[in-house]
């Protein structure tokens, strides 16, 4: 123990003594000019994004639909009942249905098509996470759509509306 204490005490003094040597300083002097060049890079981007426009555009990337969350709230709620009716019908019209309301909302962010297939052929895959489960939860709908003999069971019907949840949850829709 007696041993112990003069080594901390040795290294205190050491740590100290780097503290206030000249090499720490520049460090010190190298590290603030490194803040204030990300700070004015940061004031760059800002003005080249065009910080005096649209804030929300500079902040998420795009401009977020006009549409009620209260309405889309309300929507959602509904799919979810249907999900838990145990019908086979309401599953497929649960999935339709959040299908619907997922393309409204990529018509009102502005992705170009005729329908939700040719939106989501044109959404970049960076844009959105769920961009792939989107597409495989579409391609569920398109079989309940022309596929009559088609049956889902309640897990596949979670499973398919899952992408939808996360897309308006991420989206802060729902």
């Amino acid at each position: 123990m007696e041993i112990i204490i003069p080594v901390i005490n040795q290294i205190i003094m050491s740590f100290n003594s780097f503290l206030d040597s000249g090499f720490f300083a520049f460090i010190k002097f190298l590290i603030a000019i490194y803040v204030i060049v990300l700070f004015v890079d940061l004031i760059l981007l800002l003005v080249v994004r065009g910080l005096g426009g649209d804030l929300e555009k500079t902040i998420k990337g795009t401009t977020m639909p006009i549409a009620s969350r209260k309405r889309m709230r309300k929507m959602w709620d509904k799919i979810e009942e249907r999900l838990e009716t145990g019908s086979l019908s309401q599953y497929k019209v649960a999935i339709l249905e959040a299908d619907n309301l997922v393309d409204e909302i990529l018509l009102k962010i502005g992705y170009q098509g005729n329908n939700m297939g040719e939106r989501l052929e044109n959404v970049d895959s960076k844009q959105i996470e769920e961009f792939d489960d989107l597409k495989k939860a579409h391609q569920i709908r398109n079989k309940i759509i022309y596929d009559k003999n088609f049956v889902i069971n309640k897990q596949e019907a979670q499973k398919a509306i899952n992408p939808y949840r996360e897309f308006l949850e991420n989206f802060e829709i729902i």
